[in-house]
């Protein structure tokens, strides 16, 4: 007789139960939210490092420099404010300067970095694209001390209020945005992240 043959026996699964969904989840939440404290941190290290020294630089200017005919003070203030929103803006390319590997200050303390979704290092534009919402502060700084390098009292005020002053509210705005998407967007990532398609991952 031919030999039957027997029906394979499937290996079985076993399902988690619902105890150990729960253990894990709360080991997933712990992992963000320890993610997102060292974001928060590292950003703060990282913006104190980059704005005290500008607020530092530019202050003596207004009792050094001539303000008139043309205001030198307020151009010195522009050159250095639009300097520090530059570093602003590119602080994730990947560079190698000593300890610091693609890494900001703030991040190399934090041991997390910037990749972009398949884990490589990120290019300049990314960087640049990521940036521009915590580097709008600055640039804004930049465009109000701009105004006053021609001193026309009249103009330099009225830019001031009704350009300056808007610019300004919707900077903070946008960075109010940026700290409510960590905490809500997918994978705890920031509208700069998506539109530059990058992430924060531990190191």
């Amino acid at each position: 007789m031919p030999e039957v043959k027997k029906p394979a026996v499937k290996p079985e699964i076993k399902m988690p139960s619902p105890e150990e969904v729960k253990k894990k989840l709360a080991e997933v939440d712990s992992f963000l939210q320890k993610l997102i404290f060292k974001r928060f941190i590292g950003t703060f290290i990282d913006m104190v490092m980059i704005t005290v020294p500008a607020i530092i630089i530019t202050l003596p200017a207004f009792f050094l420099l001539p303000q008139k005919p043309v205001n030198l003070a307020a151009l010195f203030n522009f050159l250095v404010f639009l300097a520090a929103g530059i570093v602003m803006l590119i602080k994730d390319m990947p560079f190698q300067f000593g300890p610091l590997e693609g890494q900001t200050p703030g991040k190399k303390a934090m041991n997390i970095r910037v990749t972009d979704l398949a884990g490589r290092p990120i290019t300049m534009m990314m960087s640049i694209r990521r940036n521009i919402i915590p580097a709008l502060p600055l640039l804004v700084s930049a465009i109000s001390a701009a105004i006053y390098i021609i001193p026309i009292p009249v103009l330099s005020e009225l830019a001031s209020l009704f350009i300056v002053m808007p610019l300004f509210l919707v900077s903070m705005i946008a960075n109010l945005f940026e700290i409510y998407k960590i905490h809500t967007g997918e994978q705890n990532r920031r509208w700069g992240d998506t539109f530059a398609g990058t992430m924060v991952k531990h190191d």
